[in-house]
């Protein structure tokens, strides 16, 4: 059949009908690559399930995109309706509507406008909030306050409007499993009670992303798995001469060099003085071992020891009993676990603070006593 065959009107009508497809096609192509109307970057925000049509018009209504139509064929064109993601994204300043189609359909990490952080330090909680800066995509802190049972208004208005945030909460190291679950106990986002306090040196310190509302119980097996796990990798890799006979005594010394320094650079060193001693068969007279036989863990002496505390006998006094006390007495880090079996290769049997938040080493008594003076000298 001959294009003769067709009345001539039809033949017209279908050139006029492709050269009005084409034209919108080049108009919506063009439109589609040129600068959008913001004048500011701006946070968008796709719930789950939202489908093309309600994206477009949400775009439209927040002055990201001149026409939503224009939107549309391209993200047609594109092939990517099936594409979109829901989260939070960042639109950056005249993005074009192609801009923004990639934004959204892009895969990736979601983004957070806010994170909010719980850290649990024994003698309470504080609450830590960043709010994300457009286009710098860094985070400024906009709140940090001791935690008083009360959800501060800042994080209210977060809650509120639904604004996508990251929470996280800090357990520090050194803190006992009482001071860990009584800080718990208190914490706000968690629900659920606390039915027993885990064994000393099970919980794992560390940094960890939470869901609102997580349970309590939980998030402490959540600890204890992770603890669990570290043990079991740093033992695997213990050096063949270790003097320590199991990984519980592993936990043992290494929440004692946790409680005796926070310096990374220190904690091997640490080490080599309690294995040289342990060697020796010398008492490990360390303070913190003392002070948990007196606090039995649970909460803090607050005060310095007593010469006659130095006598009391408890299983956990150092000064009186030979070897490693019969627990941990702290939660200690990974590193304080992989420094109690790789230790430095040192002859130091003392050490003591040196006032400048370290310690001075000695390999002999009447070395330590001098370092002994210099600190009373520096305290004086």
């Amino acid at each position: 059949m001959s294009l003769k065959s067709f009345p001539s009107e039809i033949i017209t009508f279908l050139l006029v009908l492709v050269i009005i497809v084409a034209g919108l096609l080049l108009y919506s192509t063009t439109k589609f690559k040129e600068a959008g109307p913001l004048q500011d970057a701006v946070y968008f925000t796709i719930e789950k399930g939202a489908n093309m049509d309600g994206i477009a018009n949400k775009l439209l209504e927040e002055g990201i995109i001149h026409s939503k139509l224009v939107f549309q064929i391209g993200t047609y064109l594109a092939n990517k309706q099936n594409q979109l993601n829901y989260g939070f994204f960042e639109i950056p300043p005249s993005a074009s509507m192609g801009d923004v189609l990639t934004i959204i359909t892009k895969p990736g990490p979601d983004l957070y406008k806010y994170t909010i952080k719980l850290i649990l330090s024994g003698k309470g909680s504080t609450l830590q909030v960043r709010e994300r800066i457009p286009v710098a995509g860094n985070y400024t802190e906009i709140y940090s306050k001791n935690y008083e049972g009360e959800i501060p208004p800042v994080i209210q208005s977060i809650l509120e409007n639904d604004f996508p945030f990251l929470l996280s909460v800090t357990i520090i190291e050194g803190l006992t499993s009482w001071q860990i679950v009584n800080s718990l106990k208190n914490a706000p986002f968690f629900v659920g009670n606390i039915d027993a306090t885990p064994p000393e040196g099970s919980l794992a310190p560390n940094t960890y992303l939470v869901e609102y509302s997580t349970d309590r119980t939980e998030f402490l097996n959540r600890l204890a798995s992770n603890q669990a796990r570290i043990l079991e990798e740093e033992w695997n890799n213990r050096p063949a001469d270790t003097h320590l006979k199991s990984p519980e005594e592993v936990l043992i010394l290494a929440s004692i060099i946790e409680k005796e320094t926070g310096l990374i650079e220190e904690k091997a060193l640490i080490s080599s003085v309690f294995s040289n001693r342990l060697d020796k068969r010398m008492l490990l007279q360390t303070d913190p071992t003392l002070i948990y036989g007196l606090t039995e863990g649970k909460g803090y002496l607050g005060r310095g020891l007593r010469q006659s505390e130095l006598k009391k006998d408890t299983p956990y006094n150092t000064y009186l009993h030979p070897g490693l006390p019969p627990t941990p007495i702290s939660n200690p880090s990974r590193l304080s676990i992989h420094a109690a079996l790789h230790p430095e290769e040192t002859d130091y049997l003392f050490f003591v603070a040196n006032g400048k938040g370290g310690h001075a080493f000695a390999k002999s008594y009447s070395e330590h006593r001098e370092n002994v003076r210099a600190w009373r000298t520096m305290n004086n």
